[in-house]
């Protein structure tokens, strides 16, 4: 049977340790199992021996990142036989390379989460974005905590843009769930005409909320991203985006049918109209495709990336 892994990612005093020790006191996820803990940090919070055995843990500190080799991993599983596995990663190396590594046979990764002080993540998006970028990339969810005062949108937009799947939590100061939040940026009308700057808002409104755009008009600027392989009036349109650094442009596009290819100058700008019809993608989930009625070449944006705020 696979031992659980699970992954906890984010800068140091942003709670990792305590989100950690109250998950494996709490009686509804603990039942007794045995469970080792790797930690690459020291904080202010500890795993005290009165908390170790209260939790049925072991912890082993390790200096980096580049020390938790599968052969490492599979050292420690014969050592300390555990029942399931937590990670803490160092808020200042590259998640990257954990997951790059994989994991030692019988491991198995249960679920990702990232930890963030809402208090001080502007700070780091202003100044230490890449290491932001490596915390998102690879989580499944993101817990935001101190978040009286934050601004969700903000959070949201830049954060999907990194990770369109990824689960972002709320908490307040006091730590209850701040539930409830619409994070509808448009409203509920037939037409949605998208000047440049909305574009990237809508994007991110569209995958959070497809059904919502159901036989909805949509018209926006995009410029051609790629053909499809098997259809000619199949084509992939959207606009670049840094969603972290000069080196990572990443295109944020939506599937346009009925626009044929041989019409298309690939560095060119469309304005694109249609209506939205939801599909399952690849991955089984709901996604917006965009069935064109008109399409005209058009002047570029005078910025043509995208931006989220």
């Amino acid at each position: 049977m696979a031992k659980p892994v699970y992954v906890f990612s984010g800068f140091l005093d942003a709670g990792k340790t305590r989100t950690i020790k109250e998950s494996l006191l709490d009686p509804n996820f603990n039942e007794g199992e045995r469970t080792l803990i790797i930690a690459l940090e020291e904080g202010d919070e500890e795993y005290d021996n009165e908390f170790l055995a209260a939790s049925n843990s072991i912890v082993v500190y390790l200096d980096s990142i580049n020390e938790l080799t599968r052969q490492r991993q599979a050292e420690l599983d014969i050592k300390y036989c555990p029942q399931r596995i937590f990670i803490e990663l160092n808020g200042l190396e590259d998640d990257a390379i954990l997951y790059n590594e994989g994991f030692a046979y019988g491991w198995e990764l249960c679920q990702a989460l990232t930890i963030i002080d809402s208090t001080s993540f502007m700070n780091y998006m202003a100044n230490m974005k890449q290491f932001m970028f490596n915390h998102i990339k690879y989580a499944e969810t993101c817990i935001f905590n101190r978040a009286d005062n934050l601004d969700r949108r903000y959070v949201r937009n830049n954060l999907k843009a990194i990770n369109h799947r990824l689960d972002i939590v709320y908490e307040t100061t006091s730590g209850e769930d701040l539930n409830g939040f619409d994070e509808e940026l448009f409203g509920d009308g037939d037409f949605f005409d998208l000047n440049n700057d909305d574009f990237g808002l809508w994007y991110m409104d569209a995958l959070d909320h497809p059904t919502k755009y159901e036989g909805k008009t949509v018209a926006f600027n995009a410029r051609f991203v790629e053909k499809h392989p098997l259809y000619d009036d199949v084509v992939i349109m959207g606009r670049p985006a840094m969603v972290c650094c000069a080196n990572d442009i990443q295109y944020i596009s939506i599937t346009c049918v009925n626009v044929q290819y041989v019409d298309i100058v690939p560095d060119k700008y469309y304005h694109l109209k249609g209506v939205i019809h939801c599909q399952q993608d690849e991955m089984g989930q709901m996604t917006c495709v965009l069935y064109v009625d008109d399409y005209l070449q058009t002047e570029a944006p005078e910025d043509e990336f995208v931006y989220f705020n």
